[in-house]
This record gives C-alpha cells, structure tokens and sequence, in this order.
C-alpha cells in the first residue's frame, strides 16, 4: 500500500461514495474507482459492498481504517511539524558573538526577533572571534558575528557596519579637552592594549611606529569591557573600535575620536558548506536592518554618547 492508496481509502470511507470522496480529493471519480480497486486486488479482499450505489465497509475495511487512521495522525503532525519549521513557529538559533557583541548589543536585536516569532528558542554563545569563526565552521553555531577577519575554511563573511577606532579616557585626563586625539599625543602614555590577536592591535602599533608615537603598554586584555574598567581605575588609557567603546560608556569613560583613523568591520558569519535554516536566514536579515544604520548615525564628540540601535 502506498500513501496515496491510503489516502483515497481513508476518505471513501468517511465521504460514503466514490463521487464524494473523488469532489473532496478533486480529482475524477474514475480515478478514485480505479485506485480502490487496484488497492482491493493488492489486498486480496474486498474492502467494500456496493449496496444501493453506496460502499458498504467490510470488517477487515473497518479495522484497516482504524490503523490508517493512526498512520495518519503521525503525517498530520508531521506536516504541522513542517509548517511550523517553514513558518519560524518552532526550531532553535544558535548564535556565536564576541563578547561585546553578545552582551551589550544582541539582546536588543534577538529579543524583538523572538517576540516575532515565539516558536523559537536561542542559544547566545560568548566567544572571541577566531572561537566564534570556528564554531560556524563546526556547525556548532548557525551564525556568528566577528569583530575582524579570521580566514576559517567552509565561512563567508560579509560586513555588517565599519567602526572608527576612538581613544577611551578617564573624564579627568588632559586630552578630555580635545575634539580629537591624535596619536602623537599618546606618546609615553601609560596604555592598556588590546590582546595580540587582534588585528586592530596590528594596525594601532603601526599608527604609533609610523607617527613615532609610543605609548607605554602596561596592560593587554582581550576584553573591552575590562579595558574600560582599567581606564576608570586610572591604569591608563586604551584605543578600540567603537562599538565596544560604546558599550562601555556606562563606566564613565569619555571617547575621543582617533586621528589618523583607523577603522574595523563588524563581520556577519554563514557557514559556506551547507544550507541555513529558515531561522537563520531571518535572523541574519534582523541583523543587516540593525545594524547598518549605526554607519550613518554622528557621534556626539561632547557627550560620547552612544548611537542606539534603531527600534
């Protein structure tokens, strides 16, 4: 028995006729007629009696539709299971970021996405970015979202905004003052770096070699948010992208954009090798309209305030 079978079977019985049954399936009575019966010769007895111009079950008919029945209960969920999938009702996101990113600016992007669609659920994964890189790769996460490039086999990447490094500062240090901080003023300043995976960290020490201006390293931390905090205990000053820099205004930090400017891209990660979920590429389009405007937002230089994602 095929499931076409089943179904023709399944709604003759309920419909009574052949001509019912063939008016809810839309299709010909002739072709409903010739299926019953190539189903009743496979089945080596006879599923009806015609009584009256209508089908009478036999008893091995009645017990056959019980368990068609059955067996149909488990299509119908599994189209509801289907329907769901297609509609983002049901599934689950699994989403790498670093960081900064996780913290400070996901929620504001998953919790409206979630809100739309109350089937899923998400896992939120800190990482750094070769972590985050890897983890797309793996398949353990359906998307990542990078602060630099990281050559990963079997990723595509694809630029979600640029950010402008900016010099954090306690609001007590002299080059408060300033509009901008150029890097000759670092000169001999006590400095907190960024970890020597970064490749912002490559790009800032040529800024200072090539403007002859050398900052004194006392600290370096992968972590922005640490960063920051060692400027407000007065360690010494730091220089980062933007965007981490902002979600760390909260501490009382004061931003001041860097010249010559030196900028970083925040990166969008897919896994190159196979297909993404429904989920994920909606997910990925919830990005994209988040976070493209932050490139065309100012930034307010006498308050450093951050640029809010857009409601």
């Amino acid at each position: 028995m095929n499931l076409r079978q089943c179904e023709i079977f399944r709604t003759v019985m309920e419909m009574g006729t052949v001509t019912a049954a063939a008016e809810r399936l839309n299709v010909s009575q002739p072709a409903v007629s010739k299926i019953l019966a190539q189903l009743e010769r496979e089945l080596g007895f006879a599923a009806f009696k015609r009584v009256r111009r209508r089908l009478v079950p036999t008893p091995e008919a009645d017990a056959l539709y019980r368990e068609i029945c059955r067996a149909f209960l488990g299509l119908d969920y599994l189209t509801r299971v289907a329907t769901d999938l297609r509609d983002l009702r049901q599934g689950q996101l699994v989403i790498a970021a670093t960081h900064v990113i996780a913290s400070h600016y996901l929620p504001e992007v998953l919790a409206p996405f979630l809100r739309k669609h109350p089937g899923l659920s998400a896992s939120l994964q800190s990482l750094d970015s070769p972590g985050t890189a890897q983890a797309v790769a793996s398949g353990r996460a359906d998307l990542g979202i990078s602060q630099f490039d990281v050559a990963v086999p079997g990723v595509r990447s694809e630029v979600l905004c640029t950010s402008e490094a900016v010099c954090v500062l306690p609001p007590e240090h002299r080059l408060v003052a300033e509009a901008c901080v150029s890097a000759g003023e670092l000169a001999g300043e006590p400095f907190i770096a960024l970890a020597a995976v970064n490749p912002l960290r490559v790009s800032f020490d040529t800024l200072f070699r090539v403007t002859d201006a050398i900052p004194r390293t006392v600290v370096d931390t992968p972590l922005a948010s640490t960063a920051c905090r060692l400027v407000m205990q007065g360690t010494g000053i730091a220089v980062m992208d933007r965007l981490s820099a902002e979600a760390n205004l909260h501490l009382g930090v004061v931003l001041r954009p860097l010249s010559p400017t030196v900028s970083s891209r925040l990166l969008l990660l897919l896994p190159d090798q196979r297909p993404s979920s429904g989920a994920t590429r909606a997910f990925a389009e919830a990005l994209r309209d988040r976070f493209a405007p932050l490139e065309k937002q100012g930034f307010d230089v006498s308050q450093s305030r951050p640029r809010k994602l857009p409601a």
